[in-house]
């Protein structure tokens, strides 16, 4: 059977599209493929990553277009630092709370979600707790005035 140019032009415009359809994926954490958040990420087949609630200590990093999604601000929370970096890298975030003020908080930050380098992020029912700062401190004054007597409440 030949096609007429038209038919020709709408079935690759179909397949065109079906291909992209079909390349996105929502990848889902935890899961045996992604037991980490940044796992899922650094997948680049995965287009959504979609974390079931829970607490997740872990700070990650995103450098590329990607959803993020929970299952609620109450719900689903990252105990760390969210980085997105990148001038072509656009993030949605939804439905999770970032929260870098944990006393299980993986690593040492003040900021919960760090954009740089032209990245944009949008976002719905997204939570953002600051560290207060101190989270690195191992000595209750910190270690500029070398008192050791009292130790402080966090330690990275």
């Amino acid at each position: 059977m030949k096609l007429s140019g038209f038919a020709r032009l709408l079935s690759a415009a179909v397949l065109s599209s079906w291909t992209t359809f079909a390349a996105a994926a929502v990848c889902n954490v935890p899961s045996a493929p992604h037991p980490t958040i940044q796992e899922a990420v650094d997948d680049v087949g995965c287009t959504e990553v979609v974390i079931a609630a829970g607490t997740y200590v872990e700070s990650v990093s995103i450098d590329r277009s990607l959803t993020v999604s929970g299952a609620s601000t109450t719900g689903t929370t990252i105990e760390g630092r969210l980085a997105v970096t990148g001038a072509a890298t656009a993030v949605s975030l939804n439905d999770l709370t970032i929260d870098a003020s944990a006393p299980s908080a993986a690593g040492c930050f003040a900021e919960a979600l760090d954009v740089t380098g032209g990245a944009g992020v949008t976002s719905n029912a997204l939570v953002v707790v600051n560290g207060d700062g101190d989270a690195c401190l191992i000595f209750e004054d910190g270690f500029e005035t070398g008192n050791t007597t009292a130790w402080s409440g966090t330690s990275p």
